[in-house]
């Protein structure tokens, strides 16, 4: 029964992985490719392309963590570069995750119509402030990843002695300071996920004004402005269940993997390969441009 739910579940993180590299791979170099015939990118364009890249190395670093647990003298000379490794993991999860709060951000700023003047040139400039948005997040994201090479991980060498022959084997002990991990994701994490609230109750607010003005028999959204609003909140509750799932695993997988119980580390697993792939999914199916073109691709692979 463990053998059969262990291979289950390895074929389930396997296509997972294969998923979130086709569908990622897909989205950025459909927008590169589109960037070197010459045609413009608009700024979702070049959110989508960005938030496709660094989720790659999401998926990558998922497959990475699947060979550490797989192969233990693997494990042992990581552990001499845990600090650059985990550094460099952090830094792409804080990307991703900045990343996707400026998508949230755009979508809310595009489609709703708030009468503030700050808003509205808010909605006049936010297509120019995007690279820099992109920009200025990855930065932040690696003054947030910094901390763990200096405060999480410490070593420790460890000598043995062999009863039969006498040599002695040195292995080097890797000691993780989770209440360091804690805060460092905590804050790190904390600003852009206040972000994405705000501007997901933005989006909500309207629904909410249509839903009772269609009560009172008043005019609201048309039938497209009420398709736009809906795929816009179901792209961000979608990110926000999936990443909130990806960020409990994250802080779970250390402790999974010390653990006794396989489907523990199974599901930490599942669940860090699920975000990065699965999100791409409801991505390119809101995306008109995206979606007819992996189709087309689908057709021409026929």
């Amino acid at each position: 029964m463990h053998s059969a739910l262990f291979i289950f579940s390895l074929v389930i993180i396997f296509a997972l992985i294969f998923i979130g590299l086709f569908l990622n791979g897909f989205i950025f170099m459909k927008n590169v490719i589109d960037w070197l015939q010459g045609k413009r990118l608009q700024s979702i364009d070049i959110i989508m392309a960005s938030l496709g890249s660094v989720r790659i190395i999401l998926v990558m670093q998922s497959a990475f963590r699947i060979f550490l647990v797989i192969f233990e003298e693997f494990r042992n000379l990581v552990k001499i570069y845990a600090d650059y490794i985990i550094t460099a993991q952090e830094f792409v999860e804080f990307c991703s995750l900045w990343w996707g709060t400026v998508l949230c951000v755009f979508y809310c700023v595009k489609i709703t119509n708030y009468s503030s003047s700050l808003f509205i040139k808010l909605k006049m400039r936010i297509s120019g402030m995007v690279p820099r948005l992109l920009l200025g997040s990855m930065m932040v994201s690696l003054l947030s990843s910094l901390p763990y090479g200096w405060c999480v991980n410490s070593f420790h060498k460890v000598n043995s002695t062999h009863i039969y022959n006498g040599t002695i084997t040195e292995k080097i002990h890797l000691h993780i300071n989770y209440v360091s991990v804690h805060i460092i994701i905590g804050v790190g994490s904390f600003v852009p996920f206040l972000i994405f609230c705000v501007a997901t109750f933005f989006l909500v607010v309207p629904l909410f004004k249509h839903t009772q003005n269609m009560s009172n028999n008043n005019i609201g959204f048309t039938k497209d402005q009420l398709d736009v609003l809906l795929i816009a909140i179901r792209n961000m509750v979608s990110f926000f269940i999936f990443y909130i799932f990806y960020f409990i695993s994250g802080i779970l997988f250390p402790l999974s993997v010390q653990s006794d119980s396989p489907v523990f580390l199974l599901l930490c697993l599942i669940f860090l390969v699920a975000y990065p792939s699965l999100h791409s999914v409801v991505l390119i199916m809101s995306n008109v441009k995206l979606k007819q073109s992996i189709i087309d691709a689908l057709h021409c692979l026929k």
